[in-house]
């Protein structure tokens, strides 16, 4: 079993907007957080007629980050190492909660990145795996980083050591999926305003002085689209990414 950890935003801040590969995309600043206590069990083995992927998954195979970062790292195999890798069946326990904000997805699509990179000896460094991951989401670098804690920016690709001691926290998981194209959308159509501050530099301590509401840009669109987890917000819990999980300190 391969352990896939999940993630915290410890704040989440809104730069602007880039294009990549056509598509639009918002910037961010954000520090992320490993959060070992949560996490996914991949089982993989080679007793598969085709590239099968096992799990409690709410999207088609083409859509699974697993698969797609199967399709991305199939150009720098040989023949010999394609058919291996085309026979392989991976199980997720999935514990992680989709659209939790958590990086249950990324965390996966890292995870075999590295895996496929270890059992066919590609020797690929961390920073071209973070180049392949940024193709297949935007949270997969830093996943694939191995840091404990980093800062975060551009559309997800900058992903740079913070070196600080990880915070002790609990999640909070409403059972509320939210879809993270959703609030953007929201956040773009009603309360876009790109930071101009640099929260890059402030230490966790700070961060935690302010509110969950400036801490992450995404808590306003998320509250007008599901008002009821303000119930949180008003319990200490500061949100994760764009999904519905919270995170606070014990």
């Amino acid at each position: 079993m391969i352990k896939s950890f999940a993630k915290i935003n410890i704040f989440l801040k809104i730069t602007g907007k880039m294009l990549y590969r056509g598509q639009a995309y918002h910037t961010i600043s954000s520090r992320f957080m490993l959060y070992r206590d949560l996490y996914d069990e991949m089982e993989i083995s080679f007793n598969s007629e085709e590239f099968q992927i096992l799990g409690n998954f709410d999207c088609s195979l083409e859509k699974n980050t697993i698969y797609q970062a199967y399709k991305e790292i199939l150009p720098f195999l040989n023949q010999e190492q394609k058919e291996a890798i085309s026979h392989l069946k991976i199980n997720v326990h999935k514990k992680i909660p989709s659209g939790g904000g958590l990086g249950g997805g990324s965390s996966n699509a890292a995870i075999f990145l590295q895996w496929v990179n270890d059992f066919c000896g590609l020797a690929l460094n961390n920073e071209k795996l973070c180049e392949i991951g940024s193709k297949v989401g935007s949270d997969v670098p830093f996943f694939v980083s191995g840091f404990e804690m980093a800062n975060v920016s551009g559309r997800g690709e900058i992903v740079e050591f913070y070196d600080e001691e990880a915070l002790k926290v609990e999640i909070i998981n409403p059972h509320i999926p939210t879809n993270t194209a959703r609030i953007y959308e929201e956040y773009s159509k009603n309360f876009y305003k790109p930071t101009q501050e640099n929260w890059l530099n402030l230490e966790n301590q700070k961060i935690l002085e302010k509110s969950a509401l400036e801490a992450n840009d995404l808590l306003a669109p998320l509250l007008k689209i599901h008002p009821n987890l303000n119930h949180w917000v008003k319990e200490g819990g500061f949100l994760s990414g764009s999904g519905s999980c919270f995170w606070r300190v014990v």
